[in-house]
């Protein structure tokens, strides 16, 4: 087996022993979610010292033009790496619960899943990944989720496998174009580069937009995520919106620019629209939330904008600045649904009118979730900031201007404060403010150890991109560049 192939195969093979070994499953997620980490950091740290290169290339030829083909470079190994990481923090958070073996074998198999997506470079055998995670999530989200759980699970399920179908439609325009120009048949990614669909690219680059804006999610295709998150356990919420979202812009960076660059470019006024709305939209949804885990929903779709205005920023800086924030995002948002896991598990509630002066009760969870909150909304010092500087500084060198100033960077800078409209006020009524009648806070103590264990990884994390990016950035932008100018 090599390298690569392991990387997807060992937490299939976790998930396996889940679910044949009863109530021994979490010692096997256990071992290995460690395993599938260290794999991850020691083909990161190959890819680091090679200077984010290719690495390594997997590829066995098959029938109908499909061949097994993985290939990994800095930013696909930063997503696995992503993936190993909070797939074992679920596993640390969820160590307690009393669950049957099925909920491990589950976060394993998405762990399977979601690898092989990032290392995948067949794009047939791509979308059998990309399928392949519906599966433990639905599951996820439906048998150990909150009371409206089924009725979640299958709008996530529908929402998401009908954009997969608008996906797969462009990629069989795109393979059959590429026959009918060279008579082979193939669904190699780098193959298919150049491939000329003529007056049928533009319907092709829309199939890609529709399926991979429906994982993002884009507005309006978004109305799925709210439900699952509200309904998702808290763990299922970490995956969801850790690694799970980031999948749309993945296809968007490796698979839609590469194909179609021409129709991208031509496109770009429309998408950067597109990606303002969505750090806009997603913060004023936010700002109305009442609910802990509905907020943090909506604050990823307007953490995802960012992602996507420096995908669409047509810039080298601002497409490096969203491949960064969106292992920012996977950190930054999993420490708080994380926390807000807790909350609910101690008090059986999640409103923000709930609670209140709980830094009293409880310092060192508003110390944590304190510093959550200020690197989501961008702090100067911790990573969000440094992922929305890069995003906003490759939107401001758009060319569309609106009363003399750059558009796109205008709709960002009025995502980034209606970031801290939405959020502030959320964390001083929790932590802060005076606790009213039937207040949930007297329920909640302070964190347990292993709690503050896992807070203290992800913090350090956080602390670590936010003084020391340059390492990151040396990993990702060697893997972007070509696709921008």
């Amino acid at each position: 087996m090599s390298a690569l192939t392991a990387l997807w195969a060992v937490p299939l093979a976790g998930a396996v022993a889940c679910a044949l070994a009863g109530r021994a499953a979490r010692w096997w997620a256990l071992i290995s979610g460690a395993a599938f980490l260290a794999l991850a950091a020691a083909a990161v740290r190959l890819s680091w010292q090679a200077g984010a290169v290719l690495a390594v290339t997997d590829a066995l030829p098959g029938a109908f033009g499909v061949s097994y083909k993985l290939a990994a470079d800095g930013f696909s190994l930063s997503l696995v790496a992503l993936t190993a990481f909070l797939n074992l923090v679920c596993v640390a958070a969820s160590w307690e619960l009393e669950v049957s073996a099925g909920y491990w074998a589950c976060f394993c198999f998405l762990a399977s899943a979601l690898s092989g997506v990032f290392l995948a470079r067949d794009l047939f055998v791509f979308y059998v990944f990309w399928e392949a995670t519906l599966i433990p999530m639905f599951f996820i989200i439906g048998l150990w989720g909150s009371d409206n759980r089924r009725h979640a699970a299958v709008k996530f399920f529908l929402f998401t496998f009908a954009g997969s179908i608008f996906m797969l439609l462009a990629l069989i325009a795109i393979v059959v174009a590429h026959q009918r120009a060279t008579g082979v048949w193939t669904w190699d990614l780098d193959a298919l580069r150049g491939t000329d669909l003529g007056a049928a690219a533009p319907w092709a680059f829309l199939g890609l937009l529709v399926g991979f804006g429906v994982k993002i999610p884009m507005v309006p295709l978004h109305t799925w995520l709210p439900d699952a998150h509200t309904e998702a356990p808290a763990a299922g919420s970490v995956m969801l919106a850790g690694v799970m979202l980031k999948m749309g812009l993945y296809g968007l960076i490796r698979v839609a620019l590469p194909l179609l660059p021409s129709v991208a470019e031509s496109w770009l006024p429309i998408l950067g629209t597109l990606a303002g709305i969505n750090a806009v939209y997603g913060a004023l949804c936010a700002m109305a939330q009442t609910d802990l885990k509905r907020l943090i929903a909506y604050s990823s779709i307007a953490h995802l904008g960012f992602c996507l205005l420096g995908v669409f920023s047509g810039t080298s800086q601002g497409l490096t600045g969203a491949a960064l924030q969106m292992v920012n995002h996977g950190i930054t948002t999993g420490a708080l649904f994380l926390m807000v896991g807790f909350l609910y598990e101690r008090a059986h509630k999640r409103g923000v009118a709930d609670f209140g002066e709980l830094a009293a009760r409880a310092p060192r969870l508003a110390f944590f979730f304190g510093l959550a909150t200020f690197a989501s909304i961008g702090l100067p010092g911790l990573n969000g900031f440094v992922g929305e500087f890069m995003c906003l500084s490759g939107a401001a060198e758009s060319p569309i201007l609106f009363v003399g100033v750059p558009f796109f960077a205008l709709l960002g800078v009025v995502g980034v404060t209606l970031a801290a409209a939405y959020a502030l006020p959320a964390y001083q009524t929790v932590f802060w403010a005076p606790a009213g009648p039937g207040s949930a806070s007297p329920r909640v103590g302070d964190l347990r150890p292993r709690e503050s264990a896992i807070l203290w990884t992800l913090s350090g994390l956080m602390l670590w991109i936010g003084l020391a990016p340059r390492g990151w950035l040396a990993l990702l932008e060697p893997s972007l560049r070509g696709l921008v100018k």
